[in-house]
């Protein structure tokens, strides 16, 4: 069976840009009511730092600033989406774990914006902190809730031993952050995806390298489906339109962790980007990116590829968007209603918590028939 996840990152802007309610609380109503048409359900993939840093005291500020409380709001909303059947994990960007407020914009500790910035018992702590938020807050409303998954602010997770590591002491069983053949390597961004196991089957991953699998039953690393195109086939207007303002902001963020860790020699990334012109280049399957016909073409070569496997285990085909992109309910309502149809009985639509049971499952199924009798 394939498993449709629909998942998004639920965040503001870079540097904490922008209005909660307009790019948090409102595409996110109108992403989760797309799904509902028809029947599909999406998980949220929580930004527990700016949550955090919204409820902070010492930022009383912001809420002054906005005129209203984001915190408040965002808590709703989460509440709201488990009662109706959807789910929320955990994801930080560790930035916000200091962050404060300063009349009219958010400063934020760009000397920790790699979770490995961390000690290993920070790290712990942190995600532990968030692990119980969310339970704490949803499960009066979803009685067997459980905080599991947990995805990288920036994909960064590397040093994957050190990084897996917190995932386990913290008391998480899965990770979606890999996404095959991506690479990045400065002073914010530090991942080599390139050889990763698989660019949609999930894996157990090895203690010591997060791209390998071990038959251990690890970290379940559950990746961001992907196909590998030549560069040309990402040049389109939306991608063109929607890339120019976050190259901008990449390049900004760069230059902000690069004078906070006191590295020298940054160059910029426009050049690195300019590079791959000519090259095959990893393009997620983004529904904030992706036109419907993209969507459907990608998912349709996905389910093509992974077709003898569909039979062992579950498959992930893991969507990815983010609240502060999403304007485009109607291709994403599209892209579901036409997986329902044309592959009925073979793609079911699940939140991020349902594909781990039913791996765990699946698993666990067959370990036993390949148990010796007696």
């Amino acid at each position: 069976m394939f498993h449709i996840l629909i998942t998004f990152d639920y965040e503001l802007r870079a540097g904490g840009c922008g209005d909660v309610r307009r790019l948090m609380i409102e595409p996110t109503a109108e992403l989760l009511e797309a799904c509902e048409k028809h029947g599909a359900k999406a998980t949220i993939m929580l930004e527990i730092g700016e949550l955090w840093a919204f409820e902070n005291p010492s930022n009383a500020g912001y809420k002054d600033f906005l005129g209203y409380d984001p915190g408040m709001l965002v808590r709703q909303q989460l509440v709201d989406a488990v009662r109706r059947g959807h789910d929320v994990q955990l994801q930080v960007h560790p930035q916000w774990i200091r962050a404060r407020w300063d009349s009219s914009r958010w400063n934020l500790d760009y000397a920790h914006y790699q979770l490995t910035d961390f000690d290993h018992a920070e790290m712990v702590a942190v995600l532990r902190r968030g692990k119980e938020d969310l339970e704490n807050m949803l499960r009066p409303y979803c009685a067997d809730y459980r905080c599991e998954g947990f995805r990288s602010g920036h994909w960064n997770t590397q040093p994957s031993h050190r990084y897996l590591a917190v995932l386990k002491d913290a008391g998480l069983s899965s990770d979606t952050s890999v996404f095959k053949w991506g690479y990045a390597a400065n002073a914010a961004t530090t991942f080599d995806y390139r050889p990763a196991w698989s660019n949609v089957l999930a894996w157990y991953a090895r203690a010591d390298d997060i791209n390998q699998p071990t038959s251990e039953p690890t970290i379940l690393e559950v990746p961001i489906a992907t196909e590998l195109v030549r560069s040309f086939r990402m040049l389109t207007p939306l991608r063109i339109r929607r890339s120019l303002r976050f190259l901008r902001e990449d390049r900004e963020i760069s230059a902000a962790v690069h004078e906070a860790k006191g590295v020298r020699g940054y160059s910029g990334l426009l050049t690195q980007k300019l590079k791959q012109i000519f090259q095959e280049v990893p393009r997620k399957l983004d529904f904030c990116k992706l036109t419907a016909r993209e969507m459907l073409s990608s998912i349709e070569s996905l389910i093509n590829q992974c077709q003898n496997h569909a039979h062992c285990l579950p498959v992930p085909i893991v969507m990815i968007g983010h609240s502060k992109e999403f304007d485009r309910p109607a291709d994403l309502s599209k892209v579901v209603s036409t997986l329902a149809r044309k592959f009925a009985g073979m793609v079911q639509f699940s939140t991020y918590r349902g594909f781990l049971e039913d791996y765990a499952t699946s698993r666990e199924s067959e370990r036993l028939s390949r148990a010796p009798a007696g």
